[in-house]
């Protein structure tokens, strides 16, 4: 069994459209994996995603959601 972990990861969007998009993608990715999360917004600071669950889980979810932001910025 794998170990569990919390992870906090910060985005600063480019663009404020964006944020409904990355927000809808980690709910979608989390709830399919199994994971639990905690999203916030402040303008200074960007978006925070607190997400809980096992490691391997968590670390896919950093390398799909950063693949995704990627995407979208181009």
């Amino acid at each position: 069994m794998a170990k569990s972990g919390k992870k906090s990861f910060l985005f600063d969007p480019k663009s404020v459209d964006n944020i409904e998009k990355y927000i809808h993608f980690a709910q979608k990715k989390c709830k399919s994996s199994g994971l639990k999360i905690r999203i916030s917004y402040t303008f200074d600071s960007g978006l925070n995603l607190n997400v809980t669950g096992p490691n391997d889980k968590i670390n896919l979810f950093e390398h799909q959601m950063r693949a995704f932001i990627d995407e979208l910025e181009m």
